[in-house]
C-alpha cells in the first residue's frame, strides 16, 4: 500500500461538521449580484459532486486501497457540508430550495448524463481489468486537480463579495487544503512511481475534464468561468490548479476543454 507524507487517521479523527452561516447576516447585507450569483451556483453544484466522484472511484480497483477509501469517508461528509454552507449563502436556510442552472442543458449534456448513470458502471469492470493497479493514479490526479480548482475558483470569487458571504467562501476554500494535500499527494507519488501509472493519469484527464462535477459539465459552467477569469492574473490561478499534477505526466498536456476557452490575453 503506497503511504504519503498525509496523515489520514488524523483527518478522518478530525470528522466533519456543519458550517455556520449566519443567513441573517446575509439578509441584511447587500445581495449578490447576479454574475456572483451564477458563478457560485457553479461551484455549489461542483461542490456537490462528491458522491458521484466517488462512485466512478469506488467501483474500480481504487476502491481497494484502504487509505483513499478510509480518506473519502470523511472527504464526502465534508463536501456534503461545504455545498450546503454555499447552498445557504445562495438561497438562505430554506431545505427545499435548490440552486438550479440559469442554462438548459445541451444534447452533449443530456448525452453525456445518459453515459454516467447507464454505461459507465457496465465499463468500470473493463477499466479495472485493462488498467488494473494504475486506475488510482488517474482518478486521484483528476481529484487533486478538481479540488485545487474549487478552491482557487472560491478565493477569487470571495474577492468580489463582502460580509458574511465572503466569509464563507473563505471559510470553505480554506476547509478545501486537506483535501488538496491529499489528493496531491497521492497522484504525485503514484506517477513518479511508475510510467503505467503517470500513462493512466494522463489518460483520465485526456478523457473528460476535472471541472465537470460526477463527469456532467454544468450548463452555467462556461459563462462561470468568464466571471472567474476576468483578469490575465485570475485565469492564471485557475490554470495554475492543474499545473502540480500535468507537469509530471509524459506527452503533451491537453488543455481542460473549459479553461481553454477562456481568453488568452487582456
Amino acid at each position: 500500500m503506497l503511504r504519503t507524507d498525509v496523515d489520514v487517521d488524523a483527518y478522518v479523527r478530525r470528522g466533519s461538521s456543519r458550517l455556520e452561516v449566519d443567513t441573517a447576516l446575509l439578509v441584511a447585507e447587500a445581495p449578490l449580484g447576479p454574475q456572483e450569483r451564477l458563478a457560485l451556483g457553479v461551484l455549489q453544484r461542483l461542490e456537490s459532486s462528491a458522491l458521484a466522484e466517488s462512485r466512478a472511484m469506488l467501483s474500480t480497483t481504487t476502491g481497494n486501497e484502504a487509505r483513499i477509501t478510509a480518506f473519502l469517508a470523511t472527504w464526502m461528509v465534508d463536501r456534503f457540508w461545504q455545498s450546503r454552507a454555499l447552498r445557504d449563502v445562495l438561497t438562505g436556510d430554506a431545505p427545499t430550495v435548490r440552486p438550479v442552472p440559469r442554462s438548459r442543458p445541451r444534447p452533449v449534456h443530456v448525452l453525456r448524463r445518459i453515459h454516467i448513470d447507464r454505461l459507465q458502471p457496465l465499463l468500470s469492470p473493463l477499466w479495472t481489468g485493462l488498467g488494473g493497479e494504475a486506475v488510482p493514479a488517474g482518478h486521484m490526479a483528476r481529484m487533486a486537480i478538481q479540488e485545487a480548482s474549487l478552491q482557487a475558483a472560491l478565493l477569487l470569487l470571495a474577492q468580489r463579495l463582502d460580509g458574511e458571504a465572503r466569509r464563507v467562501l473563505e471559510l470553505v476554500a480554506e476547509r478545501h487544503q486537506a483535501s488538496v494535500d491529499f489528493f496531491t499527494a497521492e497522484a504525485i507519488a503514484r506517477v513518479n512511481r511508475s510510467r503505467r501509472e503517470a500513462a493512466a493519469a494522463r489518460l483520465v484527464l485526456a478523457l473528460g475534464s476535472p471541472l465537470a462535477g460526477g463527469g456532467v459539465p454544468d450548463p452555467d459552467l462556461s459563462a462561470a468561468l468568464r466571471i472567474l477569469g476576468e483578469t490575465a492574473a485570475d485565469r492564471a490561478a485557475l490554470r495554475r490548479a492543474r499545473f502540480e499534477v500535468t507537469r509530471l505526466l509524459p506527452g503533451p498536456d491537453l488543455p481542460d476543454p473549459h479553461l481553454s476557452s477562456l481568453p488568452r490575453g487582456g
